[in-house]
Formats: C-alpha cells, sequence, structure tokens
C-alpha cells in the first residue's frame, strides 16, 4: 500500500473513532418524570395536637424530573417542582377536619437529595418559602466521576413555624427514590471525549488536507 493510500485509511479510520466519541459525548440523556398530586389530607400538621388540624387548602402537583443516565465528568440537573392546581368547580376539595395553616404558621418547603458516590449541589437541605398558591421551585447539579449505578432519594416535608414564635414542626409529604446510571467510553468522562473527538476530526481533515485541495481544483 502505497502511503497516499496509506494516509488516507488512517484519516477515515481517525474520522470514525472521533465522530463515534462526539455522537457519544454530545447526544443529549434520556430523563425520567415522576408526577404526584397532593390533596391537602397530604399537607397538614399531624403534631399540632388540635381538633382541627391545620392544613394547606389547596391541592398542589408534584412534579420530578431527574437524568436516567449520565457521562461521568458531565453535569446533570435534577428538578422538583411544587405548584398549585386549579381545582374544577364541580368537584370541591374534602377539606373537612382542616383548617387554614397560613392562619397560624409561615409554611416553608423543605427539600434534600441524598446519594452516595455522587457530588450533589447544594448537598444540605433547601428550604424556600411557601406562600399560598405560589409555586414552589427546588434544583439540584450532580455529578460523578467513576462509572456505575447510584441509587438515591428526593424528600420533600413542610414546615410549619408558629406566627407565636412557638417550637415549629416538620411533616414529610414525599420520598423518592431515584436511579441514576453513569457511564463512560473507552474509560473517558464526556468532557475529554468531546475534547479527543473534536482534535480527531481535525487531525483526519488535516491528513487529507492536500487531497481535497487538489479535488477542489479539479471540480
Amino acid at each position: 500500500m502505497s502511503l497516499h493510500k496509506l494516509r488516507k485509511v488512517v484519516a477515515a479510520a481517525i474520522l470514525l473513532l472521533s465522530l463515534g466519541l462526539l455522537v457519544w459525548a454530545i447526544l443529549p440523556n434520556k430523563r425520567e418524570v415522576a408526577m404526584l398530586v397532593l390533596p391537602p389530607i397530604e399537607m397538614w400538621q399531624s403534631s399540632s395536637g388540635q381538633e382541627i388540624a391545620p392544613a394547606i387548602l389547596e391541592t398542589r402537583r408534584m412534579r420530578l424530573e431527574y437524568p436516567e443516565s449520565l457521562r461521568i465528568g458531565d453535569q446533570g440537573v435534577i428538578l422538583l417542582n411544587l405548584e398549585t392546581v386549579k381545582e374544577d368547580p364541580s368537584s370541591p376539595v374534602i377539606q373537612n377536619g382542616l383548617s387554614d395553616a397560613y392562619n397560624s404558621y409561615n409554611v416553608m418547603a423543605e427539600a434534600k437529595f441524598e446519594v452516595a458516590g455522587v457530588r450533589v449541589e447544594p448537598a444540605n437541605p433547601t428550604r424556600v418559602s411557601m406562600p399560598p398558591g405560589q409555586p414552589v421551585r427546588f434544583k439540584w447539579q450532580i455529578s460523578a466521576e467513576q462509572a456505575g449505578a447510584y441509587g438515591g432519594n428526593v424528600w420533600l416535608s413542610l414546615r410549619f413555624l408558629p406566627l407565636d414564635g412557638s417550637t415549629p414542626t416538620q411533616k414529610p409529604i414525599y420520598v423518592k427514590e431515584v436511579g441514576i446510571k453513569t457511564t463512560s467510553l473507552l474509560g473517558l468522562s464526556g468532557t475529554t471525549a468531546r475534547l479527543v473527538g473534536g482534535v480527531g476530526v481535525l487531525l483526519s481533515l488535516l491528513l487529507v488536507f492536500n487531497d481535497m485541495i487538489d479535488w477542489w481544483k479539479k471540480k
């Protein structure tokens, strides 16, 4: 085989390998979505000791979105949204035995994603105020340095802060097990694969640059 043909074969091999790396490193990861409707009976302050329990007298929809898989070295995002559901007038919310918690409490939502072997930001529980009718949103950024399967849990609680300054109470309202698979290609992270793939494409083009110029001149 002549040097000219060998250069073309090498360039084609490098190009195919580089494109494979780029495709793997660029394709978006599949995401999972979990939905749950939370009626008032799920959002009441159970340890108040009152005959009529204070509760959030509105139905809320919880939406959890997370990556099913993630390339090592890349950053993934977990989103948790808690939004008010508009009630159908023909189907009123059952509120027997419940009173409006906002009359006596400031209410906060607290969430946390717990998982071993994965970097999570923020790592500590996050609390946000939950005014009546307003959406609540949480966001975590995750990444891993080793390929493998990781299982964790997303926790969501309501924190009731009495307006009279007495001791706050907390009620868990949702827990979801989340499984995330982290992958690598030839031991490469997503960032490294994109870099190597890009350099490989440029190198393959340089190897046949003169051939491309000659082909263009003959057109």
